[in-house]
This record gives structure tokens, sequence and C-alpha cells, in this order.
């Protein structure tokens, strides 16, 4: 049998290097391994608790097979996983060694998931070990090819390092992808909107409100060729602005913020809160990487229900004050407001100078204009 050369090995190592951050390219390497070594199916696994066909990287995989591994036959794989574990971590093995060939070959393992696949006889290493799980590589040859040797166990001992480290960064890539699709859903159950965009206002990532709020016809942004825009030229001239000093040299996060009221061009549409802010770190909250980003949260407004509460939130009025404020908003003259609350008209005087001062008014008609049409963010009825 032809042994591999130097330029294969190479090659392959370099495959192995780049898949370790691509599953794409990581088959693509496992292909390359298998046929490195002439044989009839390679895998890269991990072998532990709660298995997924996910889990292993095979040549030519057969989706139904893989089910069947993690399905029906899952208790026959613990039993070997079991006898597996004991072998030391980097030694190569042949499995007809460990398991025993009669064993072997009368278990439903072989019969139903090896024997079809053309699985006959193999070498394997344990690469790494983890918690309650541990990292396999394992190569076979088929029925009608010559056995491993003495020269094919070496090569696989000298390549187990890359096979390790390879391993070893799949794993960690594993659980930061965890991390971050956990952090994307906790971001899609938002009810505020997260957009992050680049310099151009090119569109990085929106969650699911966002998407929502941005495909809105009637609604105050919208999304044209991939960029964010806000449908009034007044509203669009400032958002650019915002996330321009967002990327600023600098700005810090903290105190970078800017904020902007987007109002729809349509009568009735839903009126916008925006936040803008620097974005400090690539991938941060589990984000896309790549270039630096601004993040722009986005709440939807609607018409205060409580005046009162309104006042309170928009313009840090007493509990008194904006029950004044709320009476003058709802139609009551000052006189009528302090009958109402009970107080003399020299003290509903005071209230008065103190919400024009808060609110930067002068008249009660412009207090009263300026609290019917007070917005607030929207918020679902469970949540007060």
């Amino acid at each position: 049998m032809a042994r591999a050369n130097l330029d294969a090995v190479v090659s392959t190592i370099d495959s192995l290097l780049a898949g370790a951050y691509d599953t794409e390219r990581m088959s693509v390497a496992v292909e390359q391994m298998r046929q490195l070594f002439d044989g009839s199916k390679a895998c890269l696994a991990r072998i532990g608790p709660d298995p997924d066909p996910s889990d292993a990287i095979t040549t030519n995989p057969d989706a139904a097979l893989q089910q069947l591994c993690a399905g029906e036959l899952a208790d026959d794989f613990v039993t070997f996983a079991a006898q597996l574990s004991q072998v030391p971590m980097g030694q190569v093995y042949s499995d007809h060694a460990v398991f025993g060939s009669e064993h072997l070959r009368a278990s439903r393992l072989w019969q139903e998931w090896m024997a079809p696949q053309d699985m006959y006889g193999g070498l394997g290493c344990r690469l790494l070990e983890a918690d309650t799980s541990y990292w396999i590589f394992d190569i076979q040859r088929g029925r009608r090819q010559e056995t491993f040797d003495a020269e094919d166990a070496a090569l696989l001992a000298r390549l187990r390092p890359i096979l390790a480290r390879v391993a070893a960064m799949r794993r960690q890539i594993g659980l930061l992808t965890l991390q971050r699709d956990m952090a994307r859903s906790a971001l899609d159950a938002l009810s505020v909107g997260i957009i992050l965009t680049d310099q151009n206002m090119q569109l990085a990532y929106a969650n699911e409100a966002a998407d929502l709020l941005l495909a809105d016809p009637e609604g105050a942004l919208s999304l044209q060729s991939g960029r964010i825009f806000a449908r009034r030229q007044l509203d669009q001239t400032v958002l650019k602005r915002l996330v321009a000093e967002a990327f600023a040299p600098s700005c810090e996060p903290a105190s970078g913020r800017g904020r902007l009221l987007a109002r729809s061009p349509e009568a009735g549409g839903p009126n916008l809160s925006l936040c803008v802010s620097p974005l400090p770190v690539p991938g941060y909250y589990g984000m896309p990487d790549g270039p630096p980003c601004a993040m722009i949260a986005v709440s939807p407004l609607k018409p205060a229900a409580d005046l009162a509460k309104a006042a309170q939130q928009l313009f840090a009025l007493t509990e008194t004050e904006a029950r004044f404020a709320s009476a003058l908003a709802s139609g009551q003259s000052l006189a009528e407001a302090a009958d109402h609350q009970r107080v003399r008209m020299s003290t509903a005087r005071t209230h008065l100078a103190r919400i024009f001062q808060k609110t930067g008014t002068r008249q009660q008609s412009q207090v009263a204009a300026l609290l019917r049409g007070a917005e607030l963010p929207v918020r679902d009825s469970e949540d007060g």
C-alpha cells in the first residue's frame, strides 16, 4: 500500500487548522484525513451525555444512520463509550483490541451502524477530555481493505497533537456559539428594538422587535438597500449626526449616547424614541463579529394613558404637581383643579409656577397642549 507523502500530510494539517473555525471546511479536512489513511470512513466526534447528530463530523454522512446513533443505539454507544474512556488520553488504539473482535461483531452497534457504512476495522485516538465528555478521532477501513498496521498507527500518533488542538478550538467555538445564540434569543425577547449599524448606516444586525419596526410602512424608520433611514428628512439628518458621533474616537460608551424622537410621516403612524450609542467591542452580547458598530435602541411610542404619570416621568414633577398638570390637560381651570385638590388658590398658583419652570412653558394652555401630546414607550399590559 502506498504511504502518505509529506505534501499530503502538510496539506491535511493546514485543512484541519482552517477547519477548526469553519464546520464546512472541517468536513473537507476530515475527508482529507480519510484519504490520507486510505480509509472507508473518518470521524471527529464528541462522546458524552445528551448525544446529538451534530456531535460528529464524518465523511459521507448518512442522516438516517446518524439519527439512529443518537436515538435507538444511544445506549449501545454509552456502553462502548465507557470502555473507550479507559484508553489513556492520546494513545492510538485499535477498536478490535479495545472491544474484542467477537464482541464488537455481535453488537447491534456494529451490525446496524458500522457494517452498513463499511466500517470493518478502525484506528482511533482520544484527543481531549472536558467535564463528562471526550473527543475522539476515528478512521475505519472497509471489508475488502487491508487492516491498519504499525506505520498507520505511527502516523496517527504524530497527527494527534494537531487533532487535539483542533478539538479544543472547536469545543471553545461551540461554547461561544451557544453563548451567542442564548444572547440573541434574549435580545429577541426584548420589547425594545436593537439595531447595529456601521458608519454608513448599513444594517449589521436587528433583533425581532427592530425587524418589525423597520418593516412597518407607516413607521418612522425604514430599511432601503440595507441601510437605515428615518422617513422624515429632519430626523434623518439628526440620526446621521448621532451615528457619526457614536464613531468619534473620543466617544465613550457610557457618555456617547444621543437621543432622537423620530416621528412618523403618516398621520396616526407610530413615533419612535431612539437612543444611539457606540458598541465598544465586536461580538458584544452575542452580536455579529466584525467592524465597530453603533447601537440604536428603538422604543415605539404612544399617547400616555395616565397624564399624571406621564408628567412625572417626562418632566420630573412631584405627585401633587403632576395631578395639577393632568387636571389642566383634561380641560379644568386652575380654580377647578384647586377645588378638586382641596387647596387654596395661592397654593395652586405656587404649583403652577413650578410646573411652568419644569416644563419650560408660560401659560396654562401650553401645559395642557404639552401633556396631551405626551408620548411614552409602549409597554405590554402585563408590564404595568
